[in-house]
C-alpha cells in the first residue's frame, strides 16, 4: 500500500510519487533544539516536536517506499515513525473508510513506552495491546469495537498474529504498519510469522516501517580478514599483552542476513551516511574494560557432594516416576516438572559457586526454597517427592553454610575484608571487582546503573548481597527480569513499577536480563555494565545503547588471561563495523523483491472460508493445547494433550490422543520426514476435525458452553471469586475412568443378547409433576448395593428422588438388538446435535451420522444400552418398543432420502430426495393436520411429540402449536430483535439454510430445548 497521499498503482510493482522535501506544517524547526529524545516516562509533554535533519531526511524517504531505519540508540527514531503516523493520520481523518496504524513493539515494556509517546504526540486515537490485558480471550465484538474508536493500535506482535490468524483483524484494514526492532524479523519470531502468513499473501498491503539499531543479530559463521585495524579496544589487547585478531564478520554474511530482513518485511534497509550531525546531537557512550583475575579458590569438594546428593535424590524420584507413567498420567507429568526443577535448581547453585562465591550460592539455595510448591491439597505421593527436594535444598544450604562458618550477615559490616573474603571463595574476584566499581561511583545518590547478566538467578542473588553491603548502603538496589514461565520471573506489573522507580531515581543500581536491552528509553542512564559479555552484535549495540546521558560509560567485565573471550568480543567490534559499512553501501531505490527469490505460500495450512480464520502446522500444536486447557479441569486433573510417536523406514507417525471430553479422541497423523513436524500435521488435522465437529468455531476459538443453570443460582457467592461466564471455573468436574462394569463385546455382533438390567425411578416432591424411566442394560451383573440404591436429585425449585433397582436379566432377540442400537445412536446423538457431520465452511459435506456403518461409534469400554419404559409400569419391566421403533424409522428415513439435511439442492431450492404426497400450502391452512417431513400429525396430539430440526441437527420436544404465527409472519417480530436481513421465517430458512418450506402456512411450533448436562448431586439452593 502506498502513503496515503499517493495514488495506488499496479499492487505487485509499486510506484512512489516524489515527496514535497518541505516539512509538514506541524513541524516547528529550531536550530537550538537539543539533541535529546524527549522522556516518554514524562507526565507532561509538548504536542509537536523539532525534527533533525537526519530525521527528516529518513521521513522523506520512508514516504515514499517501505524502508528498514538503522539508525542508532537514541537518535530518535520513534520521532520519525511519529512523523509518519500524523502524516497518515491526516488522511486517515479525511477518508470515510477507516484505516488502522498499527504499532508493533515486542516487549510489554516497549509498549508502554511507545504508547505513551505516540498519544502525547499526535491528536489521534490511541491504545495499547497486549496479554495481561486479556486480549487473548477476546470476541470479534471486542476487535470491532477497539477498531471503530482507535486509530493507533500499539500491541505486542504475537496480539496481532492471534487476531490475524482468528480473522479478527486484516492487513486490509492497515494503512501503516511500524516495526520497532525490526531485526527480530527471523526465524519463528512473531514478526516474521505476520509477514510470511498474512502480508506477502495480502493484495493491499499496508506501508512498512521498521526501526533497528542492528539489522543483523548474530556474529555470524564466515570471517575473513580486513587490512585495517580498529583501535576501539587498544586497552583490551594493551592489558593482555596480546595482539589483535584478525578475523571479522565478513561483508558477505552481513549482507545474506541484511537481504533476508529485507525480504521478508518487504523493505530496503536505509541509513545515514553523513554522521556528523548525528554524532554532535546524541551524546555516545565511553566505551571500557574492566578485568578481573580468574578463580582461585576450588570448591571442587563441595561440587561433589552436591552432586551426589541431587543424583541420589533424582534417582528416587525417577523410579518413582516410571511406575506411575502408564497408570498415573498427571502424576507421572507433575513428577517429570519436578524432577526438571530439580535439575534447574542444582545447576543454579554450581553457576553460583563457580561465578560468584560461597555467599550468593548461600543465597541461591535460599531463593529455591523460597520457591517451594504448596502441596496442602497434593496427593500423599506428590507430597512426599516434594518434601524430598526440600531436603535436598536444606541439605545443599548445611553443607555451603559449613564453609561460612560465621554466617554471610557478619562477614558484611563496615570491616569486611574483600580480598580475604575473595581468597576464601566467599565471593569471586569477578564479583569482587563490580563491587570495587560500585565503589568508584563515590557517595552520590544520582548515579544511575544499569548491570547486565545472563541468567536471573546472579539478578536476584547480587542483588541481595549489595543490599547486605553497608558501603553500598547509600545505593538503592533492585533487580529486573522478564515475564516468562519461569519460578524466578517477575509479574508485568512489578516489571513496569521497578522500570519507573529506575527512570525516577529511585533505583540506583539494576540488575537485569536482556529483557531491558531494547528500546527502554532512561535518560539519566550515566552507566552501563556488561557483568556478562554480549553474545551477539544485537545485543552489545543495544546494551550500549541504554547509556543515554552526557559523559556515560559502558563497561564490558572480562577475564584476564581468557583468550575465549576475548575472541568473541572482539568478533562482535569488528562485525559492528562490517554492518554498519554493509547499511551504509545499500541501494536505498532497488526493489526488494528483487534481492532474492523467496517464496512464503504455507502449504499445510487450514483455512475456514467463511471467515478466513487460519491455523497453519506451525501454529495448530499450539491451538491443540489451547482447546484442551478450555476443557474442565480441576485441581486433580489437567486435560492436555498425549503424543506418542512411531518410526518407520526413516519416517515418523505421530498418534495424538486428547482428554476423554474432548470432541474428538485419537487421530493419526500422516508420515513425516521428522517427530516435530508430525507432531504439527497431526496437530492440524486435529484441528480441522475439532471445527468439524464445532468444538472450534469458524475463528477457530474454542467453542465454550454456556454455563448451567446451577452455575447461575450460585453467582452471587462465587461473584467474587472472579469466576466469569463461560469460564471452566463456573464448570465442576465429574471425572471419567473405564468402568469394568459397563464393558461389552457385543457391539459389533448382529444377534440375540442377554443382559443385566437395571431400573431407574424418578418421583418428584411435586406430585403433578411426573417423569418417564430407564433401563440400564449391561452385560456385567452390578454388586448388589450399587444394583440397589437412592440418591437425590436436587433442580431448581424441586427435589427428584432417583432409585435404581435390580430386574434381573433381560434377553433381546436379533431385531430387537438391531432396533435398540439403533435408537440410542439416533437419540443420544440427536440430544447434543451430533447426527450430521461436516459443513460447508470446513470443506466436508454434511452428511447424515448414521448413514453408514456405526461400528466405530461403539466403544468396548461403554458398551451398554440405555432405553426407555412404558409411563406408568409397575415392577414389571416393559421397555418402551414403539418409541424405540419410532426413531429407528426416522433413522432410515434420513438414510434413504440422503439429501435432506445436506446443502444440496435443486435449482429451485427444492429437496429432490423428497417425494412429497402433502396436500397444497393452502390446505394446511384449512385443516388441522400438521405436516412433517416423515408423517402428518393432528395438531391436537402433537404435545410432547419428539422432532428432529434438520438444521440444527438436535432433538427437541413440542410445547405446542402456535396458532397466531407461520413461516410466512414476520421474523423481525417474532424473535424480538432490532433489525434483520430476513423478513420472514420462510426467507430465513431458504437464506441461511438452503431450505424451502413446503407448507409455510402451517403454525409454527414451540419447543423445548434440550440442554447441557447439570450437576444435580449438589444443593445449589442451599449455597
Amino acid at each position: 500500500m502506498h502513503s496515503p497521499k499517493e495514488e495506488q498503482g499496479e499492487p505487485l510493482k509499486r510506484s512512489f510519487s516524489e515527496a514535497n522535501s518541505d516539512p509538514p506544517d506541524w513541524m516547528v524547526l529550531d536550530d537550538n533544539e537539543t539533541a535529546k529524545e524527549e522522556d516518554p516516562s514524562s507526565s507532561s509533554k509538548p504536542k509537536d516536536f523539532n525534527p533533525r535533519g537526519y530525521q527528516l531526511q529518513v521521513y522523506e524517504v520512508a514516504k515514499r517506499r517501505n524502508i528498514i531505519a538503522v539508525l542508532d540508540t537514541g537518535v530518535g527514531k520513534t520521532m520519525i515513525a511519529v512523523m509518519l503516523i500524523k502524516d497518515f493520520g491526516q488522511a486517515i481523518e479525511s477518508t470515510e473508510s477507516k484505516k488502522l496504524i498499527i504499532f508493533l513493539a515486542p516487549t510489554v515494556h516497549l509498549v508502554n513506552q511507545q504508547f505513551e509517546y505516540v498519544k502525547d504526540h499526535t491528536s489521534l486515537e490511541v491504545e495499547q495491546y497486549y496479554g495481561a490485558k486479556g486480549v487473548d480471550e477476546w470476541t470479534l465484538d471486542c476487535w470491532e469495537k477497539e477498531t471503530k474508536e482507535h486509530d493507533v493500535l500499539v500491541m505486542t506482535p504475537q496480539i496481532l498474529l492471534d487476531a490475524l490468524r482468528k480473522a479478527f483483524l486484516s492487513l486490509e484494514m492497515v494503512s501503516l504498519m511500524i516495526i520497532d526492532e525490526c531485526h527480530r524479523a527471523t526465524g519463528n519470531h512473531p514478526y516474521a510469522k505476520i509477514m510470511k502468513e498474512f502480508y506477502h499473501k495480502s493484495n493491499n498491503k499496508p506501508k512498512i516501517f521498521g526501526m533497528t539499531a542492528s539489522p543483523v543479530v548474530s556474529k555470524g559463521k564466515k570471517r575473513s580478514k580486513i587490512m585495517a585495524v580498529l583501535t576501539i579496544k587498544d586497552q583490551f589487547f594493551k592489558e593482555n599483552d596480546l595482539e589483535a585478531p584478525w578475523c571479522v564478520l565478513s561483508s558477505n554474511n552481513c549482507d545474506g542476513q541484511m537481504s533476508e530482513l529485507e525480504c521478508v518485511l518487504d523493505s530496503l534497509i536505509y541509513t545515514i551516511e553523513d554522521r556528523t550531525e548525528m554524532e554532535a546531537c546524541v551524546p555516545s557512550a565511553k566505551e571500557s574494560c574492566r578485568f578481573f583475575d580468574p578463580a582461585q579458590f576450588s570448591s571442587l569438594d563441595l561440587k561433589a557432594k552436591v552432586e551426589a546428593s541431587w543424583l541420589k535424590i533424582d534417582a528416587s524420584l525417577s523410579n518413582l516416576q516410571s511406575s506411575l507413567q502408564t497408570s498415573y498420567k498427571d502424576m507421572y507429568d507433575k513428577l517429570k516438572n519436578l524432577r526438571k526443577r530439580l535439575s534447574n535448581d542444582h545447576a543454579k547453585v554450581l553457576h553460583c559457586l563457580d561465578n560468584l562465591g560461597l555467599i550468593c550460592a548461600y543465597e541461591a539455595v535460599n531463593i529455591c526454597l523460597e520457591n517451594i510448591l504448596d502441596t496442602t491439597e497434593e496427593s500423599k505421593a506428590y507430597t512426599e517427592s516434594v518434601l524430598q527436594y526440600k531436603n535436598f535444598l536444606e541439605e545443599v544450604q548445611c553443607r555451603i553454610g559449613e564453609s561460612l562458618p560465621l554466617g554471610d550477615k557478619n562477614f558484611l559490616n563496615s570491616g569486611f575484608d574483600y580480598l580475604k573474603a575473595v581468597d576464601l571463595g566467599y565471593i569471586s574476584p569477578k564479583l569482587h571487582e563490580l563491587l570495587q566499581l560500585f565503589q568508584s561511583f563515590g557517595e552520590t545518590r544520582q548515579v544511575l546503573c544499569l548491570i547486565f547478566v545472563e541468567r536471573i538467578i546472579t539478578a536476584k542473588v547480587i542483588e541481595r548481597f549489595a543490599k547486605k553491603l553497608s558501603c553500598l548502603s547509600h545505593f538503592m538496589v533492585s533487580y529486573m527480569t522478564g515475564s516468562n514461565t519461569s519460578v524466578d520471573s517477575l509479574a508485568p506489573k512489578m516489571q513496569k513499577e521497578t522500570l519507573e522507580s529506575f527512570r525516577s531515581g529511585k533505583v540506583n543500581l539494576l540488575f537485569t536480563t536482556d529483557v531491558v536491552e531494547e528500546g527502554i528509553h532512561v535518560p539519566n542512564c550515566c552507566y552501563v555494565i556488561r557483568f556478562d559479555l554480549p553474545k551477539t552484535v544485537r545485543s552489545y549495540v543495544q546494551s550500549r545503547g541504554r547509556a543515554r546521558q552526557n559523559n556515560s560509560e559502558f563497561i564490558m567485565m572480562l577475564e584476564r588471561g581468557n583468550v575465549k573471550q576475548r575472541n568473541q568480543l572482539y568478533d562482535i567490534i569488528r562485525s559492528e563495523y562490517s554492518m554498519t559499512n554493509s547499511a551504509i553501501k545499500r541501494d536505498p531505490d532497488s526493489d526488494p523483491c528483487l534481492l532474492k527469490d523467496h517464496t512464503f505460500e504455507e502449504t499445510n495450512v487450514f483455512i475456514v472460508d467463511v471467515t478466513g480464520a487460519s491455523v497453519t502446522a506451525d501454529s495448530a500444536v499450539s491451538l491443540i493445547h489451547k482447546y484442551c486447557g478450555k476443557l474442565p479441569g480441576d485441581k486433580y486433573y489437567t486435560p492436555k494433550p498425549n503424543f506418542q510417536f512411531t518410526s518407520s523406514e526413516g519416517l515418523y507417525k505421530c498418534k495424538l490422543t486428547l482428554p476423554v471430553n474432548a470432541a474428538v479422541q485419537t487421530i493419526v497423523g500422516p508420515p513425516s520426514r521428522n517427530s516435530h513436524l508430525a507432531k504439527q500435521l497431526v496437530c492440524l488435522e486435529a484441528c480441522k476435525q475439532l471445527h468439524q465437529m464445532g468444538a472450534l468455531d469458524d475463528h477457530l476459538t474454542p467453542s465454550i458452553e454456556e454455563p448451567s443453570e446451577n452455575a447461575c443460582i450460585s453467582k452471587g457467592k462465587d461473584s467474587g471469586a472472579g469466576a466469569g461466564a463461560g469460564t471452566t471455573k463456573r464448570k465442576e468436574l465429574h471425572g471419567t475412568t473405564c468402568i469394568q462394569a459397563l464393558c461389552g463385546s457385543w457391539g459389533e455382533k448382529s444377534d440375540d443378547a442377554v443382559f443385566f438390567a437395571y431400573k431407574f425411578d424418578f418421583k418428584c416432591n411435586i406430585i403433578t409433576v411426573v417423569y418417564s424411566g430407564f433401563v440400564l442394560l449391561i452385560e456385567s451383573k452390578l454388586a448388589d448395593d450399587v444394583g440397589n440404591t437412592e440418591m437425590d436429585l436436587f433442580l431448581i425449585g424441586k427435589m427428584v428422588k432417583a432409585s435404581v433397582s435390580s430386574c434381573g436379566q433381560v434377553h433381546l432377540n436379533a431385531e430387537q438388538m438391531m432396533k435398540a442400537k439403533r435408537f440410542q445412536e439416533f437419540f443420544f446423538n440427536g440430544l447434543f446435535g451430533k447426527l450430521f457431520v461436516g459443513s460447508k465452511s470446513s470443506g466436508a459435506p454434511r452428511e447424515f451420522l448414521l448413514r453408514d456403518k456405526t461400528s466405530s461409534l461403539w466403544s468396548p469400554s461403554h458398551m451398554y444400552l440405555l432405553l426407555p419404559l412404558e409411563d406408568n409400569s409397575t415392577d414389571e419391566l416393559r421397555i418402551h418398543w414403539p418409541g424405540i421403533t419410532a426413531c429407528t424409522l426416522a433413522a432410515e428415513f434420513l438414510n434413504k432420502n440422503s439429501l435432506l439435511g445436506t446443502e444440496q439442492s435443486d435449482d429451485d431450492g427444492s429437496n429432490p430426495s423428497l417425494n412429497s404426497t402433502c396436500s397444497p400450502v393452502t390446505d394446511c391452512k384449512e385443516t388441522n393436520i400438521i405436516r412433517f417431513a416423515n408423517s402428518s400429525v393432528d395438531a391436537n396430539s402433537l404435545r410432547n411429540t419428539v422432532v428432529l430440526a434438520i438444521h440444527t441437527g438436535r432433538i427437541y420436544c413440542i410445547i405446542e402449536a402456535v396458532s397466531d404465527k407461520t413461516a410466512e409472519s414476520s421474523f423481525a417480530e417474532t424473535v424480538d430483535t432490532v433489525s434483520s436481513e430476513f423478513a420472514t421465517f420462510y426467507e430465513y430458512f431458504y437464506k441461511k439454510y438452503n431450505i424451502v418450506l413446503k407448507h409455510p402456512g402451517q403454525p409454527l411450533m414451540l419447543l423445548k430445548q434440550s440442554h447441557n448436562p447439570h450437576n444435580l448431586l449438589v444443593n445449589f439452593n442451599d449455597e
